[in-house]
């Protein structure tokens, strides 16, 4: 295993959790960490500016050495209120700076000088999250788009092509395929040029004590979603967690993590609909005669079975398995004449135009149907 040696600093006047939480994350980030005592000097000077000094330097070290994480703390040798020196002196791996904070012009040209990382954010803190854009065929265009509303990328009205860009997902997590970006504050010159963004799923590797009880998986166990829809969806079948991590294992490049996808849904707008699940062996057969073009996409074998299963559990489910399998594997011009005629249909029921006042339609055909309508359109 590589050492990689981390520093911390800080004026720790008094110690407290926030300091603690930042020199937790710091040791995280290599094998060993050295923490950096501002002296009484600094302290005197900081005091000045509105600081109180209340322990002098030796005590703060004490108290820093004694925690768990800390592997030696050091008493600054600078005289002005960086630590630049002391860094130059111990040449680390890393320099590890904790909430808002960041290095001082001093403590940059010494890190830039000598390829010393530098870290910053690290501790209890408010992280600024940049959330990842899906632009997917079915999402709205931008400007009708929430999506966009709330990342603020809306475009004037007037930019046609930008306008019609769809703007579907919208992710606040670490998924690999678009994670969040970890904003650091923007500070004044030159501290601005320290700013920058790294994914959330860096940023937890990186430190994974911010994760709590999570720290050892690394990553969240959900990704938030906001979705803004135009179009009907596509077709998911969500496996369970032990087939997720399979399909995981067997094809990386197409299932991403090896988690399973339960979904929490929840509605944003007052026309939301969605379909989950299979209706009952038992509706479906009732709703059939209304629906041949169903029954034509299904084929000669699925009517009988599903008839046959009706009341056995094991049985049902492998009817379903095979009526849905039939329609999907659907010739594509056969699915395209027989949606068509299903639309035919579906228009003449719902507008109430050309359908037999004699053939009464159930309720739940008639609903789909008018679903078939709004989907069609």
């Amino acid at each position: 295993m590589t050492k990689r040696v981390v520093v911390a600093s800080g004026y720790f006047n008094p110690l407290h959790y926030g300091h603690v939480s930042y020199l937790e994350k710091a040791r995280d980030l290599g094998t060993s960490l050295i923490v950096i005592v501002n002296n009484d000097l600094q302290a005197a000077k900081h005091k000045k500016d509105g600081g109180e000094m209340r322990l002098p330097a030796r005590e703060r070290v004490k108290l820093v050495r004694s925690l768990q994480c800390v592997n030696a703390a050091v008493e600054a040798i600078d005289e002005d209120e960086s630590v630049a020196e002391t860094l130059r002196v111990l040449h680390p791996d890393i320099f590890a700076n904790g909430g808002g904070s960041k290095p001082t012009e001093q403590e940059f040209k010494v890190c830039t000088e000598l390829g010393i990382q530098m870290v910053d954010g690290l501790g209890i803190q408010l992280l600024s999250l940049t959330p990842y854009t899906q632009h997917y065929d079915w999402g709205k265009p931008r400007n009708e788009s929430i999506i966009a509303a709330l990342t603020g990328q809306q475009t004037p009205e007037n930019d046609k092509e930008e306008d019609s860009k769809p703007f579907a997902e919208l992710w606040m997590g670490d998924h690999p395929s678009g994670p969040a970006r970890v904003q650091s504050p923007t500070g004044k010159e030159p501290k601005k040029k320290l700013c920058r963004s790294s994914s959330l799923q860096e940023v937890m590797h990186r430190s994974p004590s911010m994760l709590g009880q999570l720290s050892e998986t690394k990553q969240l166990p959900f990704l938030l979603k906001v979705l803004s829809i135009h179009k009907a969806l596509s077709i998911q079948a969500h496996p369970d967690k032990i087939r997720a991590a399979k399909l995981h294992r067997e094809r990386p490049d197409i299932y991403k993590d090896p988690n399973h996808k339960p979904e929490i849904a929840i509605a944003l707008s007052d026309d939301f609909q969605a379909l989950c699940g299979f209706r009952q062996v038992s509706e479906i057969l009732q709703m059939l005669p209304h629906v041949p073009e169903l029954v034509a996409l299904f084929g000669s074998e699925v009517v009988p079975e599903l008839q046959a299963s009706l009341g056995d559990e094991d049985r049902e489910s492998e009817a379903l398995r095979l009526a849905y399998c039939s329609m999907m594997h659907a010739e594509e011009a056969e699915m395209k004449h027989q949606v068509q005629l299903l639309h035919s249909r579906a228009m003449k029921v719902t507008m109430n135009y050309g359908y037999p006042a004699t053939e009464q339609v159930p309720h739940n055909v008639e609903e789909c149907l008018s679903l078939v309508c709004k989907l069609y359109e």
